[in-house]
């Protein structure tokens, strides 16, 4: 509350995750085919009755208590994080992609909907990371691609709201600060594409992603480019702090000359690991 209070009272204007980790009180939150797995978050439980009402009363809650009446503001939630890495970061039982992206929709459209019946203006994405369409054997990921085109044909279907994407466009690879010209050996490997078949989406061609979200398919309610946020834009330091900041520099030009971004977060937590 203090820091939400203080955060807002100082005009910032605040995004908050909201993630599912294990807790034996409260197993009704987690997913049915996913209490059995071991990872940090796991996939919300829209499945049930009782999951159904646990998860309408978090969002309604919180949404009633940062709304600015006393607690501060939050105007922007994630529902989950990078979705797409399944065992990793919203862990259920490996599936079709179909069945994975339509039991997150479930539970993204009861936060949507408790959200949106407190605060009209807030926006809430989906969360995706940069492994865009590697189309690869390993069941331990889907592509974003994947998951997005399945979430957004089931939300179409079952009656289109005005969802965002939080988009999470780390270089490749991961702790090569220098995204504009990478190693050799990853060059030669055409993984970075000015393409929508490309493997990876970073900042260096986000516009595969703002002109992928320009499809009429991919529209909002209103027929307008849904809100795309970079909520994670990191880049590690041990290549030496003049090129970390370079990085961040240009990163933040090239978002910030394309008019279908909206948002652009450093995470302070990847610099440290690097």
């Amino acid at each position: 509350d203090n820091i939400f209070k203080t955060l807002t009272n100082k005009g910032v204007i605040i995004t908050a995750v909201l993630l599912n980790d294990k807790n034996g009180a409260y197993t009704q939150l987690i997913h049915p085919n996913a209490r059995g797995g071991s990872a940090p978050y796991y996939m919300f439980n829209a499945a049930d009755e009782a999951g159904c009402e646990y998860l309408e009363a978090v969002a309604t809650f919180l949404a009633n208590r940062y709304s600015g009446s006393g607690h501060g503001k939050i105007s922007n939630w994630v529902i989950g994080n990078e979705i797409n890495a399944r065992s990793a970061w919203n862990y259920m039982d490996y599936t079709d992609v179909a069945a994975y992206a339509q039991e997150y929709a479930k539970a993204f459209r009861i936060f949507y909907n408790g959200i949106k019946s407190v605060n009209a203006g807030a926006n809430v994405y989906i969360s995706l990371d940069q492994l865009w369409d590697r189309n690869l054997s390993a069941k331990d990921s889907y592509d974003a691609k994947d998951v997005l085109d399945a979430f957004n044909a089931d939300i179409s279907l079952k009656g289109n709201i005005d969802w965002g994407l939080a988009h999470h466009p780390y270089p490749v690879p991961l702790t090569w600060p220098k995204f504009w010209a990478m190693p050799s050996n990853y060059r030669s490997m055409n993984l970075v594409r000015n393409s929508v078949d490309t493997p990876y989406i970073t900042v260096q061609n986000i516009h595969v992603l703002t002109e992928y979200m320009n499809r009429s398919e991919m529209l909002n309610p209103d027929g307008e480019v849904r809100s795309i946020a970079l909520t994670e834009v990191g880049f590690g330091s041990d290549h030496g702090e003049e090129l970390q900041a370079a990085a961040f520099a240009y990163a933040y030009k090239i978002a910030s000359n394309n008019q279908h971004i909206d948002m652009f977060v450093l995470n302070k937590k990847m610099l440290n690991l690097f």
